[in-house]
């Protein structure tokens, strides 16, 4: 990177934290999938159904502004395990559609929750041949650095994907026992997966990505989540562990601050990479995560919307009030970075964590 100061290499970082030492520097990854496509000339559907476009242009932006060497394996992100059991997805197209959206839920009846079974070839269902084959590739082509390849959302976000988050949500009130019966399925299918990754690759060198906005508080309150959620995410990140999975990349996207008690109950790896949006204080993570690394949490918006010098300015506060934080920091966007930022401003982020970021 232009202008960078000397000092470990990215590899070397992302080596350092994972093994609970203090690098030299903060290190720096935004979740840059819309804008490392749009950057290299390609479109926002490439990054979703185009495994070496994916895994390349991540790859190119890492290097080109000194980010950690991760890769992102998107698959059909929050519409993930829509296609696999007979729904509809469409996929990004034109200049205002950025993520896969579901068209068709599967799940239409109680009837269908108590007929789901897991597909017996597991390996050919819906998405998962892409993704298996991105992991492959990201692997190959990155072979330091971490690959968030498994897409281990938690049963509110996966049964959304199934029966609709309006489905979803009456029947906590009014089924609370199908509710349960259909995230027990989830869960099993989503530690079938992760054992199908682990008999393929390395899981050491795969990340899963947990989490999910539809377990935010703006959905479900603490009460709600601690009722039907928290069991059988118990369940699901103890068997990663047991399954060799080290690290996860836990993203509990939105408003999730009452959930934190609930979450920190949880298995998170050793250690697990915590990434928040803005709307949870860093303090916040350290305070219920103390021997994670904390991860983020610039708002995207500022980003797109601001100049470059406003967004060096806020950034560089962020890294000042957070670098010090006891099991680990990496700066980020709260979110997925805008595809379309102003590539003066991407600049200005990563040139503040640059000044701003080393350590005595």
């Amino acid at each position: 990177m232009a202008g960078s100061k000397q000092g470990m290499s990215e590899a070397e970082r992302l080596e350092a934290l994972l093994n609970r030492e203090r690098p030299d520097r903060v290190p720096l990854w935004p979740l840059s999938l819309g804008y490392s496509v749009l950057s290299c000339g390609y479109t926002i559907n490439d990054v979703y159904t185009d495994l070496k476009v994916s895994t390349d242009v991540q790859i190119w932006a890492n290097e080109q502004y000194g980010w950690l060497p991760m890769v992102l394996v998107p698959g059909a992100l929050a519409c993930w395990p829509t296609l696999e059991f007979g729904g509809e997805v469409r996929w990004p197209e034109g200049d205002f559609s950025q993520a896969p959206m579901i068209t068709r839920h599967p799940v239409q009846s109680d009837e269908d929750i108590l007929n789901l079974k897991i597909p017996d070839n597991l390996e050919q269902a819906g998405t998962i041949p892409l993704m298996l084959a991105s992991v492959a590739y990201a692997l190959e082509a990155q072979p330091e650095g971490l690959v968030v390849g498994l897409l281990g959302s938690g049963p509110m976000e996966t049964g959304r994907a199934l029966i609709g988050i309006e489905t979803l949500s009456r029947m906590t009130y009014k089924k609370p026992e199908m509710v349960h019966k259909l995230f027990e399925f989830v869960t099993d299918f989503q530690i079938a997966v992760a054992r199908l990754y682990a008999e393929k690759f390395d899981p050491a060198r795969i990340c899963p990505f947990v989490g999910g906005p539809t377990h935010s508080n703006q959905i479900i309150s603490p009460k709600m989540f601690n009722e039907f959620c928290l069991p059988h995410l118990r369940k699901q990140h103890a068997a990663y562990r047991e399954l060799g999975y080290r690290h996860f990349f836990f993203h509990p996207c939105g408003e999730q601050n009452a959930n934190l008690p609930f979450w920190a109950e949880v298995e998170m790896g050793d250690p697990g990479i915590m990434s928040v949006g803005h709307e949870i204080d860093l303090a916040k993570v350290a305070e219920f995560f103390p021997d994670h690394i904390a991860f983020g949490n610039l708002e995207p918006t500022i980003v797109q919307t601001q100049k470059p010098q406003e967004v060096y300015e806020a950034t560089r506060d962020l890294v000042v009030e957070h670098k010090d934080i006891s099991g680990g920091f990496v700066f980020s966007t709260g979110c997925e970075m805008p595809p379309m930022a102003p590539a003066g401003c991407v600049w200005a982020m990563t040139k503040a964590v640059n000044d701003v970021g080393w350590y005595g």
